[in-house]
């Protein structure tokens, strides 16, 4: 197949553009009556040439009028090449150099500069207006393009201006059919025995009879009944190319189309008002952009009211570029790499554009050092390296859903993206996030130094809960703690004994005042039996008053020794072991094995005040479930209230 080129026209009011497309196509690109009876193109016209080798150039014929600027910058997006027109005996006009400026916004940097209607004035003019021309490209993106004088009357120069332009165009550059699809609408119409037509230049992705798509930001489901690409008709279409696709859906009618929608992919609908950018302010404006200035935004084929927030201070000079946020007062659809156009607020004149780099900015943090160093990564045209900087940048992970939407990554794609990035995929609070390798090490080490300095610092201290680890973290690594920890469970390096994770090897060193008094403790539940003290009668048992043990009892606590059942009860891990399995026979005993209280406190033998509170800990633990006035057992007893916590001396190595 032969390369599939678009071409977009520009240049000032009646400088020759319809005609010259005219004398390459052979095609009339004027379609409406005004436009004919005015001599002057309105709305976007369409032209194409099929060469023998199966090149196909595509024609966009685009209106020169000031008050249709916003029709060109519809027709000058999605397409490879430009052919600025300058006619000879008029030279650079207004609207030249605004076309021109918005050639070079969007990134077009391909194309041919033909100097029309050359029959009308003598040689020393031609060379007057080819110098113009040259000081009018210098600095911009079509500043190496051959100038080409040319007359569609005549046909002088035609035939080496289509050379020229093929050569400048060489074949269309890959536009990655990997991601979803998107065409933005820039005419749609009825055809009579056809049905609604929707057309416009294809961004991304490929498209085929039968493929479901929806009509973006208005969110309407359409299915593809036929299409046409470079006005031929064909099965698919893809990136690269102009297509006209009928499209039908439940109650669809013209009016649900509108310029500026876009037809995509169903899980690229997502509208946005937040645009972040990269904006460059045209060198000739008078003066410097201000922050929250009222724009109009120009982007596919929409164009939306919004306003400019400068990342970058409070104002913009001109030719400077710098960040920025477009808060828009609709919704248009937008990804990453998508270029737009700013003009003035009454869409009178062009202040500047770029690309965009996150179509779903954020209210706040917008200056923030991390922001800005996701924004610049965002900016690299190449998804790998676009990645790599972002993972390197964002110390509390990376949101990769976001990152894939952002960039349009299908999920073949993603996979081997991923992959070559050597990223480690952990869940985060709204999906997922990526981390490098080298982050992730460096956390797990964190949270070995933080137990390493608890056991040499509390020596008596069984180690630290999740939740205390994650207290020793900055806040924006703590969505990775949790799978960081995991690794670190699984190679052995930490050790986890019920909510209490420690180094192995740690030894439990109680002071010996604490020694001699947890064996007094011991003595008096053991004697006690099932029926365990409560606090303040443990504490009478002892000599001491409760808040004089209590810091030692909700140690053992934690080292395993004993169960806090509740603020008033702390038993041997022995004697609850032995309730629940009391438990466990009365449920057994019961018609629809449920435990009751007064079943349990009876069988069991002891206190009243003890027995709430056991059972309270009991469905805490996951050893049973409440329903109704009843409980039914749904733990396992030996997992849940194994006693082998329960060490005799003055120091103890954690299983």
């Amino acid at each position: 197949m032969g390369a599939r080129i678009i071409v977009a026209t520009a240049g000032h009011i009646d400088h020759g553009k319809t005609s010259l497309v005219k004398a390459l196509t052979g095609i009339d690109a004027d379609r409406l009556p005004e436009e004919k009876a005015r001599g002057i193109t309105l709305d976007l016209g369409f032209a194409y040439h099929h060469g023998d080798d199966g090149t196909t150039l595509g024609f966009v014929d685009v209106p020169g009028h000031e008050r249709l600027v916003r029709t060109m910058v519809a027709g000058a997006t999605g397409v490879d090449a430009a052919l600025l027109v300058v006619a000879a005996d008029d030279g650079v006009m207004p609207q030249t150099r605004e076309h021109l400026a918005i050639l070079d916004l969007l990134g077009i940097g391909r194309g041919v500069v033909a100097i029309t209607k050359s029959d009308r004035v003598e040689e020393t003019r031609l060379a007057a207006v080819r110098q113009e021309v040259r000081a009018l490209v210098a600095g911009t993106a079509l500043a190496d393009s051959l100038i080409l004088p040319c007359s569609a009357r005549t046909g002088a120069g035609i035939a080496a201006l289509a050379a020229g332009l093929a050569a400048a165009v060489g074949e269309s550059a890959e536009r990655a059919p990997q991601r979803g699809f998107r065409l933005a609408v820039d005419r749609h119409f009825t055809v009579p025995g056809v049905g609604l037509v929707v057309t416009g230049a294809v961004h991304a992705g490929t498209v085929a009879v039968g493929d479901r798509l929806l009509l973006s930001p208005g969110g309407r489901e359409v299915r593809v009944r036929g299409l046409r690409a470079q006005d031929r008709e064909t099965a698919s279409g893809a990136a690269g190319e102009r297509c006209a696709l009928n499209i039908v859906g439940a109650r669809l009618s013209r009016e649900d189309v509108h310029r500026g929608d876009w037809l995509l992919a169903p899980d690229l609908h997502a509208p946005a008002t937040r645009l972040d950018v990269r904006l460059r302010l045209l060198p000739s404006e008078a003066g410097p952009l201000r922050h929250r200035t009222p724009v109009q935004v120009h982007l596919g084929a929409a164009a939306v009211a919004g306003r400019v927030l400068l990342l970058d201070g409070s104002s913009l000079e001109p030719g400077r570029e710098g960040l920025a946020q477009l808060t828009l007062d609709a919704p248009l659809g937008a990804l990453g790499g998508d270029a737009y156009v700013l003009r003035d607020a009454s869409a009178r004149r062009t202040l500047g554009g770029g690309r965009v780099l996150d179509p779903f900015g954020p209210r706040r943090g917008l200056r923030t050092p991390g922001r800005r160093t996701l924004l610049e990564a965002l900016g690299e045209p190449d998804d790998a390296r676009a990645l790599s900087r972002a993972l390197d940048g964002t110390e509390g992970g990376l949101d990769l859903d976001h990152f894939r939407r952002v960039r349009n990554v299908v999920p073949a794609a993603e996979a081997a993206l991923f992959a070559a990035a050597d990223l480690r995929v952990v869940p985060g609070p709204s999906g997922r996030l990526g981390f490098v390798a080298p982050r992730l090490d460096a956390l797990a080490e964190r949270l070995r130094a933080s137990l390493d300095a608890c056991h040499r610092d509390e020596p008596d201290n069984p180690g630290l809960t999740f939740e205390e680890l994650l207290g020793s973290i900055p806040r924006p690594l703590h969505p990775a703690v949790r799978p960081a920890l995991q690794g670190e469970l699984e190679a052995g390096r930490i050790v986890r004994r019920g909510a209490v994770h420690h180094r192995p090897g740690h030894v439990i060193r109680l002071a010996p005042v604490d020694v001699e008094l947890w064996e007094r403790v011991r003595a008096v539940q053991r004697a006690a039996g099932r029926d365990q003290h409560r606090l303040s009668r443990l504490a009478e048992r002892l000599g001491h008053e409760p808040d004089e043990i209590r810091p030692l009892l909700d140690k053992l606590g934690r080292i395993g020794w004993l169960r806090r059942v509740s603020k008033a009860y702390y038993v041997l891990p022995e004697a609850a072991a032995d309730l629940a399995g009391v438990a466990e026979a009365v449920a057994a005993e019961h018609p629809d094995g449920l435990l009751t209280v007064g079943n349990f406190r009876a069988a069991a033998g002891i206190d009243r005040h003890i027995t709430m509170p056991l059972l309270e800990h009991f469905d805490a633990a996951g050893f049973t479930t409440r329903l109704g006035e009843g409980r039914r057992i749904t733990g396992d007893r030996r997992a849940i209230f194994s006693p082998d916590g329960a060490v005799a001396g003055t120091e103890s190595t954690l299983p």
